[in-house]
Parts: structure tokens; sequence; C-alpha cells
């Protein structure tokens, strides 16, 4: 088992010394030891703290070792995994690396290494070297590093339903400007927001933190890494609406920019087909292939035309080829002009 860095609170270690005694087998001093990547004699102090702390533990010998148990009086119940269950939650504690920092991942691992503990000797083998048996490649991920207390600010008023002020930095002169493909920015100065938190969004990396905003008098989204300052509001609470749901807010849209919904049609080459079809690129999504041209096929989706959209199609460069909208095609060909402008040889 992959030993633990860092440096882990008394109460978290005592809790995994009771899960490793509190089952049939027990263990002896050298397996705590191996499993807690501890010395023999850190293992022995460990069971003496236990013993202090009154909990009924006893001893005998099996063999050649002496194993140290629960009285099974003491004992809960363990947490048993099967195979591919423990595979699926390591795998769900790698996707959610990129939270490092935020205090999200630090508290996924000691879950983690809680359960590890509790599993039965034969599984925990199991946990040996996942780490790179399973491996995570994360697309650019945003950086949140020291914004414990910020998170922690507003996961507490999500729970309460109480308000929370921020400062939020916008890199887009609006709303608008973002889903339109308007690169005018806006001047970088931080504006405060009192807001009633609805819900903390994941996607593509990054955070999202979705609420009412009283300075716009609706709901809006907002980067996290846009939010400079946040305060709790003690006892400011709000009536979380019934009617709302985060699905709403990427109804027609293409990724996290909503807008109206309008009939697309794309091209894909055969360079690109077979990954075109074995992708949910959208719910309304409609792929046909195409006769007579060797394997291309086109997509059909009604989405809202905004900036992600067509970074999604300029990603495929030749190999897409928009066929309606009129204004898509529009708005694809400004951009490659510009480009092409950018990168003219001299």
């Amino acid at each position: 088992m992959k030993k633990h860095s860092g440096r882990l609170s008394p109460a978290i270690r005592m809790a995994e010394v009771r899960a490793i005694l509190n089952t049939a087998e027990g263990a002896s001093i050298y397996d705590l030891a191996e499993r807690l990547g501890v010395t023999d004699k850190t293992a022995r102090r460990y069971i003496t703290a236990l013993e202090r702390a009154g909990e009924p533990l006893y001893d005998e010998w099996d063999g050649k070792r002496k194993v140290w148990r629960l009285m099974p009086t003491a004992r809960k119940d363990t947490v048993r995994l099967s195979t591919s269950q423990m595979l699926s939650l390591f795998l769900s504690r790698r996707v959610f690396d990129f939270l490092e920092g935020t205090g999200f991942k630090e508290d996924l691992d000691d879950v983690f290494r809680q359960l590890e503990v509790t599993l039965k000797r034969q599984d925990a083998q199991i946990v040996r070297h996942l780490d790179r048996k399973i491996f995570d490649v994360n697309e650019a991920p945003r950086i949140y590093k020291d914004r414990v207390e910020d998170v922690g600010e507003i996961l507490t008023a999500l729970v309460r339903e109480e308000r929370l002020q921020m400062a939020h930095v916008s890199t887009t002169s609006s709303g608008d400007a973002l889903a339109t493909g308007d690169r005018r920015r806006a001047p970088r100065r931080p504006r405060q927001i009192l807001l009633d938190p609805y819900t903390l969004l994941v996607y593509k990396k990054g955070l999202y933190l979705v609420g009412y905003s009283h300075r716009h008098e609706a709901i809006r989204t907002f980067a996290f890494d846009g939010i400079r300052e946040v305060d709790w509001l003690r006892g400011e609470s709000f009536e979380y609406p019934d009617d709302y749901h985060p699905s709403q807010l990427i109804e027609g849209a293409f990724g996290l920019i909503g807008g109206e919904p309008q009939r697309v049609r794309i091209r894909f080459s055969p360079n690109v087909a077979r990954y075109i079809e074995r992708s949910l690129w959208h719910p309304s999504q409609k792929i046909r292939k195409l006769r007579g041209e060797g394997g291309a096929v086109e997509l059909t989706m009604d989405v809202a035309l905004t900036v992600e959209l067509t970074s999604w199609i300029l990603g495929f460069g030749k190999n897409a080829n928009v066929a309606e909208p009129a204004d898509l095609r529009r708005m694809i060909a400004e951009e490659i002009g510009e480009m092409s402008r950018t990168y003219e040889l001299q």
C-alpha cells in the first residue's frame, strides 16, 4: 500500500488504527507498521494510545504472531468493497485532483484513506500501485491554490441557504458578449455582488458559482477564479427557489454558456468521423453518414451560437465544415481570417 505523505492529525491516525483492529482478523504490530507506513515503534505507540483512551483491545497469539483486535462487542461493521467498487472510488478521486488547494481533495483523500484501512487484508493488497494502474490526464485544470477559506465560506452559505457578499472580476463586458464571441474586455475592476448561492458547478476542471445576483436581478454564473473576495453573511437567509434546477442553466447550451438555440449542421471528414460518432456532444444531436463522401458524417444539433461552439469547431481544423446557419459560418470565417493574419508569413 502506498505510504502516506504529509502529516495526519492524531484523530485521523487513531481512526485508521481503530479501523484496522475493528476486524475479525485484527493486525500485528508489523501489520500496522506496513499498512500505515510507519515504524514498528510508532505502531506500538498507537496501540498504547488506544488502550489509554479506553478502547477495549485484546491480544492473542496466532502462530508466532501476536495479533491485536477490538473486543467483538465493541466492533462496528466494516466497509466491504468489491474490486470494481474500489476502482470506481479511486478513479473518482483521481478525476478531482484538480481541486487541490480548495480543501475538497484533501477531504476526499482522508475519506479514501479511512476506507482503505477497513478493507479485508486481501483486498488491501489490490490497492498497491493504484496511482499508476489508474491515471487521469487532466485537461488544463484550473489552479486553485490557497482557496480553502473561500471554498469554506461558499459551502457554508450554500448549505445554510444564507447570502454571500463577493468581489468578482469579469473578463467580458457582459454575458451577452461572451455568448456572441465579442472579445472586448471589460475594465478588470472587481464588482461587489450580493448573491443568493444556489449551485457550485464543476465544468471542464473548473468551479463556477451560480446564484441570484441582486446586482443583476437575475440568476448568474460566476467563474470561481474571478472571485477575489467572498464573505458568508451569517444570518442573512434567503428562500431557496422550488422551481430552480441547475439543468436549466445549460438548456440549449453547447457547454456552459446559454443562449437562444439554433439548428446547427456540421459536416466532418472521414478523418474524424469515428470520433464524432462515438461521442455525445449534445442531447439534441443527430448523426448520419453522408453517402458518396468516403465515410464523412453530418452532425445536427440545436444549440446556442457561442464562443464555446466556435472554439470546438475550430479545433477540428479543415476536418469540420459548417453547413448552417449562415451566422455560424460567418463567425467561423471571421475567426479563420483573423488567425490567418496573425500567422501570416513575412
